[in-house]
């Protein structure tokens, strides 16, 4: 292992440079991979609209749980353009439907339900593809090697992790850290746009193709091509892709150009944006 530099005690204070935080490549991970959806899959999910759970054949079957509805004198989303959700709803609530949700076999596997982390409502959300296994564990999100290493780079850009909202499109992990199944994100988009509707962000970060792939489209390119540029994504909230934690680990040149290089000029551009929207 790369030996790390000593600290320096004239150094000057401030946010530390990412790439310096970065630490040599580990065990290979999940997150950079491309996800191949079917040729028929629909090219967006509109915000607010709720999906019937899939069965096993990708049919909706009303043998599984669906998310609760509001009840009797709450606001439906169609109520109007600014009811995003029913004015009762909160993120217990999520998290005791999610805990209840049967809509595809992963609950079967998991030992915690992992719903997100950070204020309510926040400003900016990073969204990832699904916890592993330290997040399974102890049921936070990104806590693992490539949760540190997101810290680090939070840290750099100059944002504390308190005052972001941190969770993944999947809710529980699947088993040995495949790749999320079309099936298996589709049945958790009720609780994420649940989560975006009482978060209310300004903007979203994507880590990851996987999630670059979902929450912009099958269709977007990869990552290495559209990293660092803003889309609408398919909850109606501006998005930029970045790599994920993960895949830096993997890949520790820090030459101009290099993903290392690229992740800086990126968490820098975000932070700039995020100040502005906040200021305006």
């Amino acid at each position: 292992m790369a030996k790390r530099k000593k600290s320096d005690p004239e150094a000057p204070s401030g946010p530390p440079d990412l790439l310096d935080l970065l630490t040599p490549p580990g065990e290979e991970g999940r997150y950079d991979r491309e996800i191949a959806l079917p040729a028929d899959a629909p090219p967006f999910i509109p915000y607010g609209a709720t999906l019937p759970p899939l069965g096993v054949a990708g049919e909706p079957t009303s043998e599984h749980h669906q998310p609760s509805g509001p009840a009797a004198g709450e606001t439906s989303p169609s109520d109007g353009p600014d009811e995003a959700c029913p004015a009762s709803d909160s993120m217990e609530r999520i998290r005791q439907d999610g805990l209840a949700c049967t809509a595809c076999a992963l609950y079967q596997t998991r030992t915690h339900f992992v719903l997100g982390e950070g204020p309510v409502p926040a400003d900016l959300v990073f969204i990832g593809e699904a916890p592993g296994a330290d997040e399974d564990a102890t049921g936070r999100p990104f806590v693992g090697r490539a949760g540190q290493h997101l810290d680090k780079i939070l840290t750099a850009a100059g944002f504390r992790r308190d005052e972001v909202y941190i969770c993944n499109i999947l809710k529980d992990r699947p088993p040995e850290n495949r790749t999320p199944t079309l099936e298996e994100m589709r049945a958790c988009t009720p609780l994420l746009q649940r989560q975006l509707a009482i978060l209310r962000p300004k903007l979203i970060a994507l880590l990851g193709n996987t999630a670059v792939k979902y929450v912009i489209g099958p269709d977007a390119p990869g990552i290495t091509k559209i990293h660092g540029q803003w889309f609408n994504s398919i909850f109606g909230i501006p998005c930029m892709p970045m790599y994920h934690p993960s895949y830096l680990l993997r890949n520790q040149s820090r030459a101009v150009g290099s993903p290392n290089w690229e992740m800086w000029q990126d968490i820098q551009a975000l932070k700039k944006r995020y100040d502005e929207v906040r200021s305006g």
